[in-house]
């Protein structure tokens, strides 16, 4: 599969960053715009490089999703590190994982730190969390890319402190304006509603 130019951009950026030194980047990308087809492709070339690669989530459908993606664009297969399965004895250089599963101590215990060379954080706006900081500090020698499309957290725990920099940004303006994204159209519709008992949790309903 062929790169869009923004999506070959954001490739060529991330691995800029990691030879720059910066070694846990964050790639922002709208929603719609092949977030996982670019890190289907950095995966594609880290395993071209010798590398072990482990893409962590918190949901077992964005896992699958990853799984197929990269086999549909790389031909690469990947195993499973979730639940009752496990990537070890299998000779697949790519493994999905699932965060709840890896967070656990007697799991993490069963691979060397050095396990893996490159961690992709799917929904990288949760890396911040418990769960994911237990994975990402005992695997602390990777290389580790967060992809995203919102970047902004509701709780306003900022990024970074997980994150040295920001590898590359493609806006949903400029996805917009160069037809990748259809116009936004909104349409406001006036109403009278009493929302005085609904409760709120990081200011969203």
């Amino acid at each position: 599969m062929k790169l869009r130019p923004y999506q070959e951009e954001a490739k060529t950026a991330v691995f800029n960053e990691w030879s720059c030194g910066n070694d846990k980047t964050l790639l922002v990308l709208p929603t719609g715009c092949g977030k996982t087809i670019v890190f289907a492709k950095i995966a594609e070339e880290c395993v071209r490089q010798g590398k072990r690669v482990l893409i962590l989530a918190h949901r077992g459908e964005l896992l699958e999703q990853a799984a197929d993606k990269i086999k549909e664009t790389t031909g690469l297969v990947c195993a499973t590190e979730k639940a009752e399965q496990s990537c070890k004895g299998t000779w697949f250089r790519i493994v999905v994982g699932s965060v709840q599963t890896l967070m656990r101590e007697k799991r993490l215990s069963g691979f060397s730190k050095d396990y893996f060379n490159t961690i992709i954080v799917d929904e990288a706006h949760h890396a911040v969390s418990d769960s994911y900081q237990r994975v990402l500090e005992y695997f602390d020698s990777s290389q580790v890319l967060g992809v995203t499309a919102t970047p902004d957290r509701g709780d306003m725990q900022n990024l970074g402190r997980v994150f040295d920099s920001l590898a590359y940004e493609y806006t949903l303006p400029q996805a917009i304006r160069e037809g990748y994204l259809s116009p936004i159209k909104a349409i406001t519709i006036p109403l009278r509603l009493d929302l005085s008992g609904v409760s709120m949790q990081s200011g969203d309903f």
